[in-house]
């Protein structure tokens, strides 16, 4: 009597939707994620993230920095990527909020508070 092993019994659910092998989906707590509102004039201090962090502008209108890079605006569709261990900085713009996705991971280094004159500053086009 022949006995087959889990490992075989078990099938990928993505398989019916990939030409190949289908992907391995590798979880981790470490990856987080938000949607986050902030109300105008609000910011985060500058920070990193170990394992970086995207923005998915949904709603209004932000600003987002990295250090020793143009202040640049948020807008809706849009999205920013920071990389791991970059300091960087975002926020609402000042006379508008802003409603975004965050995802990050392996945990944040924070920094100073962001300056008004760094908030105020004109952003990129």
């Amino acid at each position: 009597m022949g006995l087959e092993s889990v490992a075989t019994a078990q099938r990928n659910p993505l398989a019916d939707f990939f030409t190949g092998p289908p992907p391995t989906v590798v979880d981790s707590e470490e990856v987080r994620k938000a949607r986050v509102r902030l109300v105008p004039g609000a910011r985060a201090h500058w920070h990193s993230h170990g394992w970086g962090q995207l923005l998915l502008p949904e709603e209004g209108r932000g600003r987002f920095q990295e250090q020793g890079g143009a202040l640049r605006e948020l807008v809706p569709g849009v999205p920013v990527y920071s990389a791991g261990g970059v300091m960087h900085w975002h926020g609402a713009a000042p006379d508008e909020g802003l409603v975004m996705i965050a995802v990050q991971g392996g945990g944040a280094e924070w920094g100073d508070p962001v300056s008004d004159e760094q908030y105020l500053a004109e952003p990129v086009p």
